[in-house]
């Protein structure tokens, strides 16, 4: 009873699924892209602002670590 052509079957037969799935994903997501709203120019978010850090002031580390 020699179990390699089994071990090597299953190998192959998940690798040909992955690569099925990964085709069948990436044709889900075009598809899915697709049908995305254009972008609609209207007012502007009220609740929410971007947040934009500040500039890091000049503190000892930034003069050389004196």
């Amino acid at each position: 009873m020699d179990l390699v052509p089994y071990l090597s079957a299953v190998i192959l037969v998940a690798t040909i699924a992955t690569i099925l799935l990964a085709i069948g994903s990436y044709a889900a997501f075009k598809l899915r892209d697709k049908r995305k709203p254009k972008q609609q120019q209207g007012p502007a978010p009220i609740f929410f602002h971007r947040y934009r850090p500040e500039e890091p002031e000049a503190g000892p580390a930034a003069e050389g670590g004196r």
